[in-house]
């Protein structure tokens, strides 16, 4: 058994996100995790309130590292090449960490997960606001949200059978057209 003084709250939040990964966020529970830390489970208690408050701290970490490397990424670019990195960025996220992109998704209501949430949605209102991609904008908008998140879902669900560089192929003319339809009248002419 690991001693309470070398468990951290780094050590339960990184073992919590590698059993997220392989087992899935609702596949986590708070035994699995004292099991793989070598610890009893009340000694997990030391550090969260229940599985709940586990997954919203979890959720925390992984919305604020990937609004992070958006930022990093989008901090010089703007226009139509925004909305492509923005697309490619969150792609790559929620590809490199399956087990977590429902969060991102907010894919599960059964999570109870309210700071993540409340994180989430300021990772979108921060993102799509400058790109004019928010909720009061014109229905183009939604069309680029819903292209995003709609492929992601497909792809993470398994729908497509495409070898991985005809994938991305495919979503980068996919967020091209609708990246398109996100242009304003005159952005036309």
């Amino acid at each position: 058994m690991v001693k309470r003084r070398t468990l951290t709250q780094a050590k339960v939040l990184g073992t919590a996100n590698q059993l997220i990964e392989s087992k899935g966020i609702t596949g986590l529970t708070i035994r699995d995790l004292a099991l793989a830390l070598d610890v009893r489970p009340q000694s997990i208690y030391n550090y969260v309130d229940s599985l709940s408050d586990l997954l919203d701290q979890v959720g925390l970490q992984f919305v604020q590292n990937v609004a992070d490397q958006l930022n990093e990424k989008m901090a010089d670019v703007t226009g139509d090449d925004a909305l492509m990195t923005f697309a490619q960025e969150f792609r790559a996220a929620c590809k490199h960490h399956r087990g977590l992109a429902p969060v991102l998704l907010d894919l599960n209501d059964n999570l109870k997960i309210p700071r993540t949430r409340k994180s989430m949605i300021k990772l979108y209102q921060d993102m799509f606001t400058p790109l004019q991609l928010n909720d009061a904008a014109r229905v183009e908008n939604t069309l680029y949200r819903s292209t995003l998140f709609g492929f992601i879902i497909q792809e993470i669900g398994g729908f497509f059978t495409l070898p991985e560089s005809e994938l991305d192929d495919r979503f980068t003319k996919t967020m091209q057209l609708a990246i398109e339809q996100t242009h304003l009248p005159a952005d036309r002419q």
